[in-house]
């Protein structure tokens, strides 16, 4: 190999490069099974030096695993005999935040914390806080669709992009999004791909403040379904909460969540007892150390007891932003809580808040002890929600101590996060993931929200996904058609049935359904929608906000086999296909649709009424309806707090606004490019600036 980009032989390099954080491989290394190790280890520092990589790759006939900072839990990064790994951690460049268009860049090997702490030196955040902040890159948020602990108000990951440069074996370097050249389409696409399709060199994405006000506070409910529904009618209510975070009644218990964390450091009743319980164990006479504790091997005994001790549940709310909006919002959603929750106060939420990235740091003991600790996020809509929390629960209980928690909470649904430690035997293990997995495929939920698939998923992933894989493979064809890049991971044809989700849609999850062509004329007959454009697909992902509520399901036929894509909301189980189905099938598509209840839409007439738009939306104002009509701005809310918002969007609009009879505007579709605020062509605004539509170009 005669290439100059930096690489390295040695064992200790190779090892590194050899596996990411999946539990199963931590399983085999504490018990003393080593993996093949990768054949090289490459560490490039420029997008050009990735295609070289990947041309030498192509010539030698060698797999390329790309690698972040191997902090996935899925499998879906791990160096594996004969391959070369690609560590992408020399690209590590960050640009100052561009204040023009509230947007930064940086390279695919930044870590989370690195950026995070760059974008705050100058007054702004991303918004995106996974646990593994501090051990993830932002080339992995992108390649697994990761999601962090404030997507409820920031969006999922790939709802902050604006742009990505990537390598492929056939295309080189190209760039998509915002000033790219490739395909729109193709960002739905590279976006969860894991790595398969190309390597993600770089990335721009949008950027907010700093939250001038941050507002926590907990709730104890009775009873879950109570708790999930009122979490439910705060998000369909357009009150935008930073943070909804319900932990079922056995977390809630184990962890002492509802009580003030007690002066003496001491956990709660539970804890103390599965402290003491491994305690006694491991200082049992002629026990050897590290024996397996009784808890993780008789799991349904503890799962029983853990239950029978619990009552209740915790729900953490919060809102954070311009403190006049974090007011109104919270003051709402507040009351909504308080119906059938009771107010715990602030302690809970800032509790929480301290300790937020802790949990990615507690899992070790357990396989110290003879045991492993895993964990499991799946996604549904509201009405399913409960029967898969219910399924997904009774499977992992069957072999593992179980608890979960509700959090990620969208308009059209929510995620459940499920944690499990069990006895540390890989037919255990395995025996586990399988029955959970086929349970939320049952139960209509959808595998992943936010750890993506690598290998863990992979089979099941192609069973729900079904026969739209073709559009994956379609592009895997254009950009990797020697099958090199990260082979196996993703979707893995085993010859797993599809299971079809219930196509039901009851009123609480407030989604209908209208052939992909129809109009929002058409649509709005049915239910008021939440899509804000005239037609579908919309807009390119870079030219939407994220509480611009996307397609929720497409379903149709491809060859003649049907397929439905989207079970849950921002599902990541690989790239989302939803577009290439709609355009490649006799679809139908599934929207969400805003719950009737107050409305408030104003009409002014500002001088420059588009830069008065875009000063609204940096105001950290979230209107339903933001447009400009024969010179005229249009400014609408919905839900409980619409009047205090509206009043607030008023008082920041030169001249005012004046209160005007309800009616949808729908925003144009199609490719747009940037313009100026006083372009007589502008159609369309987001945080970045104002657009106008590219066919309307003299």
């Amino acid at each position: 190999m005669q290439n100059n980009v930096r690489s390295s032989i040695e064992r200790l390099d190779r090892l590194a490069a050899s596996r990411d954080l999946w539990p199963l491989g931590t399983l085999d290394g504490w018990q003393g099974r080593r993996g093949e190790l990768p054949e090289r280890v490459f560490w490039p520092a420029s997008a050009d030096e990735v295609a070289t990589v990947l041309r030498d790759a192509t010539r030698e006939g060698v797999e390329v695993v790309p690698f972040g900072a191997g902090s996935g839990v899925c499998g879906g990064a791990a160096g594996r005999a004969g391959s070369w790994v690609l560590d992408t951690k020399g690209l590590d460049a960050i640009s100052d935040v561009d204040t023009a268009s509230w947007s930064v860049t940086a390279g695919a090997g930044v870590l989370g914390q690195h950026l995070e702490d760059h974008l705050q030196s100058q007054g702004f955040t991303l918004g995106h806080s996974p646990s593994s902040l501090a051990c993830s890159t932002v080339g992995g948020w992108a390649a697994a669709r990761s999601a962090g602990q404030f997507s409820s108000r920031y969006g999922a990951f790939e709802d902050m992009v604006l742009g990505l440069q990537a390598v492929s074996p056939t295309r080189g370097v190209f760039e998509v999004g915002a000033g790219g050249t490739a395909p729109d389409h193709w960002m739905d696409l590279l976006l969860g791909s894991e790595g398969t399709l190309a390597v993600i060199t770089r990335v721009t994405m949008r950027v907010w403040p700093v939250p001038g006000a941050r507002w926590l506070r907990g709730y104890h409910f009775r009873r879950l379904d109570d708790a999930l529904d009122a979490m439910r009618r705060v998000v369909q209510g357009e009150l935008h909460p930073a943070v909804l975070r319900l932990y079922d009644p056995v977390d809630t218990r184990i962890g002492g969540r509802t009580r003030p964390k007690r002066a003496d450091g001491r956990s709660g009743l539970a804890a103390r007892w599965l402290s003491a319980a491994l305690a006694r164990i491991d200082a049992a006479p002629g026990v050897k150390p590290r024996t397996l504790a009784l808890p993780l091997a008789l799991p349904g005994l503890l799962n029983r007891v853990a239950s029978g001790l619990s009552s209740g549940c915790l729900l953490i709310a919060g809102w954070e932003g311009e403190a006049e909006g974090v007011e109104a919002l919270s003051e709402e959603g507040h009351r909504i809580l308080c119906e059938r929750g009771a107010d715990l106060g602030e302690e809970p939420g800032e509790r929480w808040y301290r300790s937020r990235h802790a949990v990615s740091y507690k899992l070790m003991p357990i396989f110290e002890r003879g045991g492993f600790a895993d964990t499991m996020e799946v996604a549904a809509p509201w009405s399913l929600l409960p029967e898969v929390y219910r399924s997904v629960r009774a499977a992992l209980g069957r072999t593992t101590v179980v608890m979960a928690h509700m959090s990620h909470m969208y308009p059209e649904g929510g995620c459940i996060y499920f944690s499990f430690a069990g006895r540390g035997d890989r037919d255990v293990y395995g025996q586990t993931w399988e029955a959970a997995l086929s349970a939320v495929l049952a139960a209509g939920g959808t595998l992943s929200h936010h750890h993506g698939v690598g290998l863990l998923k992979a089979r099941h992933a192609a069973a729900e996904i079904g026969p739209a894989i073709a559009g994956w493979r379609a592009l895997k064809e254009d950009l990797d058609p020697d099958g090199l890049l990260n082979a196996g991971r993703v979707f893995v044809d085993a010859g797993l049935q599809a299971v079809e989700p219930s196509p039901r849609h009851p009123p609480e999850d407030h989604l209908a359904r209208s052939a992909s062509t129809a109009s929002v004329e058409e649509r709005s007959s049915v239910a008021e929608p939440s899509w804000p454009w005239r037609t579908f697909p919309g807009l390119p992902r870079w030219q939407r906000l994220p509480w611009q509520t996307p397609w929720v399901e497409v379903a149709g036929f491809v060859d003649g086999v049907f397929c439905r894509l989207g079970r849950g909301p921002r599902s990541a189980v690989g790239p989302d296909l939803r577009r290439w189905l709609a355009e490649h099938a006799d679809s139908r598509v599934t929207w969400a649709t805003a719950p009737a209840g107050d409305r408030w839409l104003g009409v002014g007439t500002p001088e420059q009424p588009w830069e008065v738009a875009l000063a609204l939306l940096r105001s950290d104002l979230r209107p339903a309806i933001l447009t400009v009509r024969a010179g005229e701005l249009l400014v609408g809310f919905r839900g409980p707090a619409a009047t205090a918002l509206g009043a607030m969007a008023a008082r920041r609009v030169p001249g005012g606004l004046v209160s005007t009879p309800w009616r949808l505007e729908p925003l144009p579709s199609g490719p747009m490019c940037p313009c100026d605020s006083d372009d007589p062509r502008a159609a369309h605004v987001t945080t970045q600036g104002v657009f106008r539509l590219v066919e309307e170009e003299l």
